[in-house]
């Protein structure tokens, strides 16, 4: 038997893949003060905060694309490269991902998005093939019928969207759902300590119990 000896608080172990434990999501502290809110960075982000305090989920998913941009010096092209994500601060992702977490009772985050991202055949850093980030997206609500939604509009700003349906800062442009930027992004998310992540295919050493 498989024996996970983490506390619960700081490993959410999730069995995929015939018992394999493929990722997890590590235990943050949610900013809960004005200064936690403002990066190294220089970034604020305190709007974010009061909109999703107010559960304006449309208006905190533009915010947030804001202040990624505004992170890396991109707000006049209006657009990151997978380089810039590579790069994105460690510290703005993970108070970007507390706040989401924090104010949406769970159900939303880029850490609530990444086992789902794995569990349909996906994984960090590499597009393993536009069918496993198609089913990622069906899973999540960015694609109905066979297709991408049309952003951003179309997207379900509300607690009855499905769990990790936001945020999605994805520039309108990419009707793909922005695939290559996502998967930058994931692997960005394991490089920051947000989660951890074993590729399935290799052997894993449990502590027997």
């Amino acid at each position: 038997m498989l024996k996970v000896t983490k506390p619960f608080n700081q490993l959410l172990c999730i069995l995929v893949f015939s018992g394999v434990c493929a990722f997890s999501v590590l235990g943050q502290e949610t900013p809960d003060n004005q200064s936690s809110l403002i990066s190294s960075e220089g970034i604020d982000y305190t709007p974010l905060q009061e909109d999703l305090q107010r559960q304006q989920w449309l208006r905190a998913n533009e915010t947030t694309s804001n202040l990624m941009l505004q992170s890396v010096g991109r707000q006049q092209q209006g657009w990151m490269t997978q380089d810039d994500v590579k790069k994105f601060s460690c510290e703005d992702l993970k108070i970007i991902d507390n706040l989401w977490k924090e104010y949406s009772q769970g159900r939303f985050g880029f850490t609530v998005q990444f086992p789902i991202f794995v569990e349909t055949g996906n994984r960090p850093g590499r597009l393993v093939d536009t069918e496993a980030y198609d089913n990622f997206g069906t899973r999540i609500g960015w694609r109905k019928d066979g297709q991408w939604v049309q952003f951003k509009y179309n997207l379900d700003f509300s607690l009855e969207a499905p769990v990790g349906h936001l945020p999605n800062p994805r520039p309108a442009y990419q009707i793909t759902g922005g695939r290559l930027n996502y998967t930058a992004l994931t692997q960005r998310m394991v490089d920051c300590g947000l989660v951890a992540y074993s590729d399935p295919r290799r052997p894993i050493n449990y502590e027997a119990e």
